[in-house]
């Protein structure tokens, strides 16, 4: 019997594993964080390797809990222009446990490579590092400037099929 319910546990802790996206930054102030686990992707493998991962997040989801903070990545982010950050998998090696793929940011892009922590079938986990102003954005600041983030943020992500 508790072989069973290990069994099941198991099994449902891959069942009902959410994607997540994190943005982690600094500013001379703190250092924040804005996380999202409403993901849009197509994950797909052909039993052998990954043919197909494709992600979005809405921005409007990526929240910090501090609406002050998300007001302002929103607008700093233009959400009533384009709402959408994606990545589209060009290839993927498991054998070597890089990916590569089309960053997008607003109406900018970057192929960029990725070694995730974690390549296989079924989960792609990892994190990089991207500048806010390598896609065009303005580095968000408050008070006149006096309080300002840091243009290099780290993305965490964690892609469950």
């Amino acid at each position: 019997m508790k072989r069973l319910l290990l069994i099941i546990f198991l099994l449902s802790t891959f069942v009902y594993a959410k994607s997540t996206i994190e943005i982690d930054g600094t500013s001379t102030l703190h250092d924040w964080k804005m996380v999202s686990d409403k993901i849009d992707s197509i994950f797909e493998n052909d039993g052998s390797k990954i043919t197909k991962l494709d992600v979005s997040v809405k921005i409007e989801t990526l929240k910090s809990g501090d609406e002050g903070l998300d007001e302002k990545a929103y607008e700093t982010l233009e959400i009533d222009r384009k709402n959408f950050i994606r990545f589209e998998l060009l290839d993927a090696n498991l054998e070597t446990g890089l990916i590569k793929g089309v960053f997008k940011v607003l109406d900018k892009e970057q192929v960029t490579e990725l070694k995730p922590e974690i390549l296989t079938l079924n989960q792609v986990k990892g994190s990089f590092k991207v500048k806010m102003t390598d896609f065009g954005l303005e580095i968000p600041s408050v008070m006149f400037g006096a309080i300002k983030s840091g243009d290099e943020v780290t993305v965490k992500y964690n892609i469950t099929k």
